[in-house]
């Protein structure tokens, strides 16, 4: 995908519509700035709009219902929540259902950035398997899905799964002082502990694996500062990837 990523952002508050136009103004992106779900829909039906950018709480319909209603038809189109503190709860539950991420009010420039090209990235990951997929691969889920009550997946291209952590499980944690990961070529089985994070007050807080296989990667970032790197838990805070032995065993075993 050589253009640029075409963003639709959906706010009833024209002061943060405003807000985002001009932190992005020297970006590459087109932007396209609605204050209403009505006009938002009719965007997506005229352009080719591959990111979301919209409000949780909108009168009439909220960011949850629109959400539905541009997956029913734009299923990969990613879709970013923008929220308020007092919202937080719900933003987690939106990332449940579908939603991307969110990114919470106030707001810096980097944070925006930073997510959304994440989410460009994701775009265009898209794209690269429409063009170069064999046909007689088995399409894979290539987008991050819950699993279990603290655990997220994303089943890739390779047939490798990606496992992270969810942000509701880091967030009463605070400080990490130390973090346990396995390492590339050991061995897990479904249920067994694969992440141990301790707190600053050295409790332990752990983690199972959803699935069972060899480790293939472990992100190096996540082991050297895990602080920093588990800010973004849907991005760079993605904790190891996992050839899977009994994928299509143990999803039906999740329901998944």
């Amino acid at each position: 995908m050589s253009q640029k990523i075409n963003i639709l952002v959906v706010d009833d508050e024209q002061i943060i519509l405003d807000s985002i136009r001009k932190l992005l103004k020297n970006e590459d992106y087109e932007i396209l700035t609605v204050s209403s779900v009505n006009d938002g829909l009719e965007a997506i039906k005229k352009t080719d709009i591959n990111i979301v950018l919209t409000d949780l709480m909108m009168p009439e319909i909220d960011g949850l219902e629109f959400m539905q209603m541009i997956k029913k038809d734009n299923p990969k189109i990613p879709v970013i929540m923008i929220t308020g503190f007092a919202t937080i709860n719900t933003a987690l539950q939106a990332t449940q259902l579908g939603a991307f991420d969110y990114i919470a009010k106030p707001f810096s420039k980097k944070e925006l950035l930073g997510v959304l090209k994440r989410a460009a990235e994701l775009v265009r990951g898209f794209s690269e398997v429409t063009d170069f997929v064999d046909t007689h691969t088995p399409m894979v889920e290539d987008t991050i899905k819950a699993v279990g009550d603290n655990s997220w997946m994303m089943l890739e291209k390779s047939g490798c799964i990606r496992l992270g952590v969810e942000r509701s499980f880091l967030r009463p944690i605070g400080k990490i002082q130390s973090i346990y990961l396995p390492a590339k070529g050991d061995e897990l089985r479904q249920g067994g502990a694969y992440l141990q994070v301790f707190s600053a007050d050295m409790r332990a807080h752990t983690i199972l694996s959803p699935f069972s296989g060899t480790v293939v990667e472990v992100n190096q970032k996540v082991l050297d500062d895990p602080n920093t790197a588990l800010q973004d838990p849907y991005g760079d805070g993605w904790l190891i990837c996992l050839k899977p032995s009994r994928l299509e065993a143990e999803r039906e075993l999740l329901g998944l």
